[in-house]
């Protein structure tokens, strides 16, 4: 698959990522997002789903809010390697990572996993 990524690191095994220095615990961050794409995404939401703190610094993404409309979602997220916080919209049904200006980044792939999640507990 293409590398998405446009810095030093896509090619490289620098100490850092984004640009930004990792500490000991970056080690799983590193290894889960290197080249922002929607399987990296799945990864960090599997991660997410599976950490005991749901807001814990050792996960790359975490889920703030879920906030669902008619035609609309908004999905806020905590991206631990950018240190930022990220939205990525739903408009009917077609997600997009306005932080990365993409449909196909690790953002929207961990809010497909969660739109899917949240479906899924409706069904039920």
């Amino acid at each position: 698959m293409f590398n998405k990524r446009h810095d030093e690191l896509s090619n490289s095994t620098s100490s850092s990522i984004f640009g930004k220095k990792r500490n000991s615990s970056g080690k799983v961050l590193a290894t889960v997002v290197r080249n922002n794409n929607i399987e990296e995404g799945v990864s960090a939401f599997t991660l997410w789903l599976g950490s005991k703190g749901k807001d814990s610094i050792v996960t790359p993404i975490a889920m703030k809010q879920f906030t669902p409309s008619i035609r609309k979602v908004v999905v806020l997220l905590q991206d631990n390697i950018l240190q930022k916080d990220i939205i990525v919209d739903i408009v009917d049904g077609v997600p997009f990572c306005i932080e990365c200006r993409s449909n196909d980044c690790a953002h929207v792939g961990f809010v497909i996993c969660a739109e899917q999640m949240n479906l899924r507990s409706k069904l039920e």
